[in-house]
């Protein structure tokens, strides 16, 4: 884990709402596992006080890149942000995706929970896995690869409706023997189920508000059945991927 101020190499706007932040550090590029996070701020600005977390979205050699989606005030700074820019990271951060070797393996996000699958698909397949990879939106701004799977609720790109509802039309003809899922709460609830009905086990990445991101805030705090009781993990210390038949959903 570091703690740096780097200048900003490139900040390159997808759409209206979301952008890439490109950062060059070699020394923070080494090592990362997908699913792991930056706790990213501007240290120019007041507010918000406090640093934001983002999913790694992307390397390559030695440039570091994050897909964001511009939600509040914080998030729209970063994306104004010139070239040269001062920036400040704590990462990496959090557990991070177990990466399988040689299996069938099928991808899923919704929304800004794309960021960190790209990285895990590449390290996936270098692994030896078969990949399939589904993403859904609200609507085509949320749709940011044509080489995958894609769905939107409104119908304007890929296929019209809920990815999960594409998925559970799939999942009885695939040969899947294990899921990733970031996105949406609800969407992680319900890929779990399927995944739990079918025995294939899932490891879905959770999104908190966390304000430290090393656990010593307790903000993060979610609820997880471990060896028969129910116990209290930490997003971003212990998390934030967990298996998905684990976490307790409805509370």
């Amino acid at each position: 884990m570091y703690f740096k101020k780097i200048p900003v190499l490139k900040v390159e706007s997808v759409n209206d709402e979301y952008f890439v932040l490109r950062i060059r550090d070699k020394e923070l590029t080494q090592n990362i596992k997908p699913g792991q996070f930056f706790q990213i701020k501007d240290p120019d600005v007041a507010i918000p006080l406090l640093p934001r977390p983002f999913g790694v979205y992307d390397i390559k050699e030695d440039v570091l890149s994050f897909l964001i989606k511009k939600v509040g005030e914080s998030t729209k700074n970063l994306s104004i942000l010139e070239e040269g820019h001062i920036i400040q990271l704590l990462g990496p951060l959090g557990n991070g995706f177990p990466v399988a070797q040689n299996k069938k393996v099928l991808i899923a996000s919704g929304g800004i929970g794309y960021a960190p699958m790209p990285y895990l698909e590449q390290k996936l397949k270098e692994a030896g896995n078969e990949v399939w990879f589904y993403h859904g939106g609200q609507s085509s701004n949320d749709v940011f690869c044509d080489d995958v799977q894609n769905c939107t609720e409104d119908g304007s790109c890929g296929h019209a409706g809920l990815v999960t509802e594409h998925i559970e039309n799939c999942f009885d003809s695939m040969d899947v023997d294990v899921v990733y899922a970031c996105g949406p709460e609800l969407m992680l609830q319900a890929l779990s189920v399927l995944c739990n009905e079918r025995n294939i086990p899932i490891y879905v990445s959770l999104e908190r508000i966390m304000a430290c991101g090393v656990g010593a805030c307790c903000g993060c705090v979610i609820k997880i059945k471990e060896n028969g009781k129910v116990v209290y993990k930490k997003v971003c210390k212990d998390g934030p991927v967990f298996g998905g038949a684990k976490v307790i959903w409805d509370e």
